[in-house]
This record gives structure tokens, sequence and C-alpha cells, in this order.
């Protein structure tokens, strides 16, 4: 069981357990919150039951984007927590009240953890590098699409995150092509080139005009034989954050890379198949 799992289990533990209790004892805790209506607090706990149940499904899926939605949610109870206890809106009792504080300590601590372990994920050594790969599968030969994906001079012509691409200097491993974005620009140098079979290109963000916030970043693609009429194209990207902080906010630029290769794929595709 890895960190996110361990987090998500938890919070599916904790969440359970409170929902059940406010179900199960709701007059009782209504006395102790110093209020007559415990009909918010068997509401709650169904809530909270229900709420347990979508993380439950998660600890095996792990999806970003559910993740996230669950970090939300705790986030969002913590500010509610927060407005009960600044501006006691209710007749809330002095035991309630700390009751609700300690509750929002322990949900935040539990959306921290998540967080935090959500960004953890996909680092696959010892470096602290990230990996993200991306298949597709051609109805074409080997030799046509090695010939069209490794066009590198007219990358940015099938890449929506590049607008232009010009060779520097060398050729296959030796090769050094600059890249450009928008105002951005940066050089890539190629580290493996294997004809028919596999090229990488390793950017070099050491550069003190890199504009992107990765310390490393490699491309790396591959051709794989199915059969005389079908192929398929795997890329491989590895990378590394600047600073750590960044890696919080990697669920959403891993949807950004999705987004792009998922582009890049289909353009290959409708070259290669048309």
């Amino acid at each position: 069981m890895n960190k996110l799992q361990k987090a998500l289990s938890f919070n599916t533990l904790f969440s359970a357990i409170s929902g059940i209790c406010l179900i199960s004892f709701h007059n009782a805790i209504a006395t102790i919150f110093g209020t007559s209506n415990s009909t918010v607090f068997w509401v709650v706990g169904a809530g909270l039951v229900l709420f347990a149940c979508t993380i439950f499904f998660e600890i095996k899926k792990q999806r970003p984007l559910a993740v996230v939605w669950i970090v939300i949610q705790d986030f969002l109870w913590v500010g509610g927590s927060l407005f009960i206890l600044l501006t006691q809106p209710f007749n809330i009792s002095g035991t309630g009240t700390n009751v609700i504080a300690v509750i929002a300590l322990i949900v935040f601590s539990m959306g921290i953890n998540q967080t935090w372990a959500l960004a953890q994920t996909e680092t696959n050594d010892k470096k602290g590098r990230k990996k993200l790969s991306f298949k597709r599968t051609i109805n074409a030969k080997k030799s046509d699409v090695w010939k069209v994906i490794s066009d590198v001079a007219n990358y940015h012509q099938v890449a929506p995150n590049i607008d232009e691409v010009t060779i520097v200097s060398g050729k296959d491993e030796a090769l050094v092509r600059r890249c450009s974005h928008g105002k951005d620009s940066w050089t890539e140098t190629c580290s493996i080139w294997k004809e028919e079979k596999t090229y990488s290109f390793v950017v070099n963000t050491s550069a003190p005009d890199y504009p992107y916030p990765f310390s490393f970043l490699q491309g790396t693609w591959n051709i794989i034989e199915i059969d005389a009429n079908h192929s398929q194209i795997e890329m491989i990207f590895k990378f590394k954050y600047k600073m750590k902080i960044i890696n919080l906010m990697h669920p959403l630029m891993k949807i950004r890379f999705t987004r792009i290769s998922s582009e890049l794929l289909d353009n290959w595709q409708n070259i290669l198949e048309k």
C-alpha cells in the first residue's frame, strides 16, 4: 500500500466511523451540542458515510482528479467549520465548539496528507523523477511510422505545444534543436537515436532563460511492431520539478501532459492512416 492509499484509507475510516456515530447517537450528540434539533446530525452522518464510500473506491483506482475532489471536499469541511467557529451562527455549547475545532484540525491534516501523497505519485526513481507514458496503435507498418515520427525538424507541425523548431547543429545523437512556444524558447539535445526503433531528447533545463519549472525533462519515442501493418507508438516523459512545492500541482500538470500527448498522437495517426 503506497502513501496515497494509506492517506485515503485513514480518511475512509475516519469519515465512516464519524458518520456511523452521528447516525447512531444523534440524540446524545445533539444534547452535547446544546440543541434539541438532532436531525442535522444524522443527516450529516449519512453524508459522511456516503463520502467514505466514494473515498474507498479511490483507494484502488487512485484517479488524480477524483482524489483532488476528495481533498477539496475536506477543505470545504474545514472552511465551513471555521465559519461556524468565527461567526457563531448557531447557539452551540462550549463542548460542541471544541468538538468542531478538533475535527476540523483532523480533517485539515488529512487534506494536507492526501495532497502531499498525491504529489508523490508517479515518482519512479531515487532521484525523484516522475514518469508518464502514452501509447497509441497505428494502422501502418513500422518503417512508415518511423519516417513520420522521426521528422524531428518538423515536430512543431504535429505537437500542439510547439510553434517552431530550428535545427541548431548535429545529426542523430548529436542533434541539437531549438523549440519555441509563444515568447518562450529552449534547446533540446538528442541522447538516443536508433533507426526505426527509438530516439530521445533531453531538454537543457539549466539554461538561464529556460522558462518552465523543471530541473530535468526527457522525452523518449519508441516504435513497437505489432504485425506487418500495425505499429505502436510509445512516448515516455521523465521529469523532475525544480521545487518540491510544485509537486502539489502535479495532478494538474499531468492533465496538461495527457492532453498535449493525446493531440500529438492524434495528429500522427491522422497523417499515417489517411
